[in-house]
């Protein structure tokens, strides 16, 4: 075809690229950011070092997984250029290690926990409760949750012999929710039904699990269409809070979950854009909905909310978070924060977790020989860690921008030497990436 408008791309490989290093693609992020949603293993924060951040996830199994805790924080302790730090992939990792198992490990087999992870969207519109209240009910039901929840429901209906739960495996779409399997198993769906109908019109869940013949649908579709609220802001105005605080918590409990841990990531992009009255409605719904409120959860501290914060957010907050009397159950800065605080610390033995950060990134991979730096020197990965200002995500894009400039310049080896010629002279003098000391966050602003 002549024409040059309906030309299909022409496909590349990519592996021909990246093979003078071994590599089947650059073992680096082009945008270091985590995107949990993205099935790119560079991007979804599935690339995790434990080592870096060994501190933090002893506080956060005592602090939040294993304490009272209803409000909590993942703060800086004393950097205020905070992006990049690699909060939100922990968030992400402790997400998927608590949803692995439910908690399981994290507990030491007291909780059945579920975490589910949220950010405000992008249009930075969530000013109030019931439209963050919308975003949790959002991620959760992007999530496996409401899939776990049905199956738990199903599992402890007294209606499905033990062995055949033996014989559920961890799909469980294709077990326990799915009804064929179940009939093959010799289970009466129709009376797994009913008890599973009975146990939600007790909470004020209504569902019809009736077999239409002109639509057949698997009974956890129709499930999931008696949870599903409209997206209206109107909607969840009016009824959302109620529905996420009250009647989700009920359904969890059933199911005999203990604790759903929400992880709110990027607060700053709440507080930052709300007025003075906004913030001050925002303090007294954390303490009405997660403290001592009337819905069911103030009442039995189902939900526990971590609230990723910086500096400056946390200076907006204090006066309001003051009046709504939360310093009480949960001290924002101050001698207590501790109890209720995730401090994010400046990375330690810098040399040694540059070459442990980028050999977990450059195993991914590789081709073979793995456990292998090359191209990079020892040296060469402690000084891009040294203008990276010690944050993790600059140095990994200064290490995606060292394999392209290497393959384009032939360097068999990245030394110290070719790092540096990555930066300009201006660059080089540039401070701004450097971490800078603020009063400590423990010190009331």
């Amino acid at each position: 075809m002549n024409n040059k408008s309906f030309r299909k791309p022409v496909a590349t490989n990519k592996r021909d690229k990246y093979s003078q290093y071994g590599f089947k693609q650059n073992p680096f992020p082009f945008d270091p950011t985590v995107k949990p949603t993205s099935s790119d293993y560079r991007e979804n924060g599935s690339v995790f070092l434990e080592e870096l951040r060994t501190d933090e996830l002893i506080e956060f199994k005592s602090r939040i997984a294993n304490s009272d805790t209803k409000i909590g924080f993942l703060m800086d302790y004393a950097a205020y250029k905070g992006r990049g730090i690699g909060k939100t992939a922990f968030l992400n990792y402790v997400k998927n290690k608590i949803n692995q198992d439910l908690g399981y490990e994290m507990t030491e087999g007291q909780e059945i926990l579920y975490a589910i992870y949220v950010t405000p969207s992008p249009d930075k519109r969530e000013r109030n409760m019931s439209l963050i209240a919308r975003n949790i009910y959002n991620s959760m039901f992007s999530s496996d949750l409401f899939l776990i929840v049905f199956s738990r429901l199903r599992a402890f209906s007294g209606i499905i012999p033990d062995d055949v739960l033996e014989e559920v495996s961890d799909n469980y779409r294709e077990t326990i929710a799915n009804d064929e399997w179940l009939k093959e198993k010799g289970i009466y769906v129709d009376k797994l039904n009913k008890a599973v109908s009975d146990t939600l019109e007790g909470i004020g869940i209504e569902v019809n699990f009736e077999y239409s013949t002109f639509m057949p649908r698997n009974s956890y579709e129709l499930f999931l269409e008696s949870i599903k609220l409209e997206q209206s802001d109107y909607i969840w105005k009016n009824n959302g809070c109620d529905f996420l605080f009250t009647t989700l918590v009920r359904l969890f409990k059933e199911a005999y979950f203990t604790h759903c841990i929400i992880l709110l990531d990027e607060v700053e992009k709440i507080v930052t854009y709300q007025n003075f009255a906004e913030r001050h409605a925002f303090c007294d719904s954390l303490r009405n909905y997660f403290v001592d409120g009337v819905s069911f959860n103030a009442i039995d501290g189902f939900y526990k909310i971590i609230l990723t914060i910086h500096p400056n957010s946390q200076e907006l907050l204090m006066p309001h978070w003051s009046a709504a009397g939360l310093n009480r159950f949960s001290e924002l800065g101050g001698t207590s924060a501790n109890q209720n605080t995730i401090f994010f610390q400046p990375i330690k033995n810098t040399n040694d977790m540059a070459v442990k950060l980028a050999q977990a990134y450059i195993n991914c991979a590789r081709e073979s020989n793995h456990n292998s730096i090359s191209p990079f020197t020892e040296e060469a990965l402690s000084e891009a860690m040294l203008k990276a200002g010690n944050i993790p995500g600059l140095f990994l894009k200064y290490m995606y921008m060292a394999i392209e400039r290497g393959i384009e310049l032939k360097w068999n080896t990245i030394g110290k030497k070719e790092i540096s010629l990555l930066w300009t002279n201006s660059a080089d003098s540039d401070n701004s990436n450097q971490a800078v000391q603020l009063p400590d966050t423990k010190t009331e602003l």
